[in-house]
């Protein structure tokens, strides 16, 4: 009987065994991966020449310009145009070098079952015109009806923004996120897979100060995918925004209403779930680019899988 036990514990263990070894083998080879880019790419911003006037990026000059080292700068803003930044969900559509840390609250997640904190700790950096780095570590603090709280590192992710078109009033660029599973999923602090998203995101300056942003992507498991996990989620969304003060302002810079609508439809379950939420939120500068950003999420289709969500966000640009 001992040895029928033993039996059975050890193949369990050798499953877990051979699970996490799978998931760090993927982590390695995808960071791996990322370091050889970085490293090939480098060589090829170091040896193009610097030019004065920076022409638009375009698809038909997208091996010859914007890839020079370290030449990225915001682009100047005119006083009739809306200024390019992101906004609080959708993901970025635009390049900006900052540090950043978004909080959200998410009242009766998971259909009812649970609170939910989450403190996202965001670093971008324009490598080139064309290309950007951005690493997003999180942390999650759980609070579930039947009060076993606990909280603790999430998730984390790795993306990689390629500027594919930009001109005064536009740009269009392609997204790659790969989500790493730091966190505890026993706890349900993290998704316990690791995930990658492709995408694509535009914003366009519409005249008056309003902009719009747009984009759509799929989130893929690559490793750690269960039977209950889609095959994949397709991921969209849309935003309005209107600028009412100078960037200059005191404690008002850039004073920027918007409205994000944001969703997501699961692909490849018994039970395929869309949620659409409405986003409203503020931005503004209140001065030497520090800038503040609070927001309030309300589903308007999947109304059973949270309340509300609270969103607030504090950045630095440099």
């Amino acid at each position: 009987m001992k040895q029928t036990r033993t039996g059975i514990w050890t193949k369990k263990s050798y499953g877990k065994i051979v699970s996490l070894h799978h998931r760090f083998l993927i982590c390695i080879c995808t960071l791996f991966c990322y370091i050889l880019f970085a490293i090939l790419l480098f060589t090829l911003l170091q040896a193009e020449e610097f030019s004065e006037k920076k022409p638009d990026l375009t698809l038909s000059n997208f091996f010859s310009e914007g890839w020079k080292f370290g030449q990225w700068e915001e682009p100047k803003q005119a006083p009739d145009q809306a200024p390019r930044f992101r906004l609080l969900k959708i993901p970025a559509t635009v390049f900006e070098r900052e540090v950043r840390m978004n909080y959200s609250f998410t009242n009766n997640g998971d259909r009812g079952k649970i609170d939910e904190h989450e403190w996202e700790f965001e670093f971008e950096m324009p490598i080139s015109r064309r290309l950007l780095l951005e690493i997003e570590p999180t942390i999650v603090s759980l609070s579930p009806n039947n009060g076993n709280d606990h909280s603790g590192i999430g998730d984390t992710s790795l993306i990689t923004r390629v500027m594919l078109l930009e001109t005064r009033n536009t740009t269009f660029l392609s997204i790659l996120d790969v989500k790493f599973p730091t966190g505890d999923e026993d706890l349900g602090l993290g998704s316990g897979m690791t995930t990658i998203s492709p995408g694509v995101g535009m914003w366009r300056d519409l005249g008056r100060r309003f902009a719009f942003h747009g984009f759509f992507g799929l989130d893929i498991p690559a490793g750690g995918k269960t039977d209950d996990d889609p095959d994949t989620t397709v991921v969209y969304g849309t935003a309005l925004t209107k600028t009412i003060t100078p960037k200059d302002a005191p404690f008002f810079g850039n004073l920027t209403l918007f409205v994000e609508l944001n969703g997501s439809s699961d692909v490849g379950t018994d039970d395929d779930t869309t949620v659409v939420s409405i986003l409203p939120g503020v931005r503004w500068n209140l001065g030497h680019e520090f800038w503040l950003m609070p927001g309030i999420e309300f589903p308007v289709i999947g109304q059973d899988e949270f309340d509300s969500r609270i969103w607030f966000s504090v950045l630095k640009d440099f």
